[in-house]
């Protein structure tokens, strides 16, 4: 009993010597703390830029936007077909966009663009065989490649 109260005594001793000397505070460096991290990938508009698209489903391609920001190019990645049209593209905040269009088939395109996190949300608005409007949605990646 002696010994194990021995045993408990000097590992308090020990517990208490770690807590009253901790080593001192570690420091991030600047260019690794968070609010100095810049947002490098995320463009503050879209003129003149070209884009790649990932869709999670259906074709990918590329969008090159006219440097004064009023039409953009479409090239489908499997087919390189390339559609150019007029565009609109409204800022929602830093490094995200609404960007709308309509393609060569007459589809309606508007997409939410987020370089911050590298996604893309869209609908497509077309005619369907009854000649009624059919909504989809696609999700995927999108970065900036130039």
């Amino acid at each position: 009993m002696g010994r194990s109260i021995g045993a408990i005594a000097i590992l308090a001793l020990a517990a208490t010597g770690c807590v009253a000397d901790p080593p001192a505070a570690q420091r991030v460096s600047n260019s690794h703390a968070a609010e100095t991290l810049g947002k490098a990938a995320a463009p503050s508009d879209l003129n003149g830029r070209t884009v790649q698209l990932a869709y999670d489903s259906g074709p990918s391609g590329a969008l090159t936007f006219a440097a004064d920001g009023r039409t953009l190019t479409y090239t489908a990645a499997d087919t390189g077909r390339r559609n150019t049209s007029p565009v609109a593209i409204e800022p929602i905040e830093a490094g995200i966009f609404l960007v709308t269009w309509t393609d060569d088939t007459g589809a309606v395109v508007g997409q939410v663009q987020d370089y911050r996190t590298g996604k893309m949300e869209g609908t497509w608005t077309r005619h369907g065989a009854s000649g009624q409007a059919v909504i989809e949605t696609r999700t995927g990646s999108i970065h900036v490649m130039d």
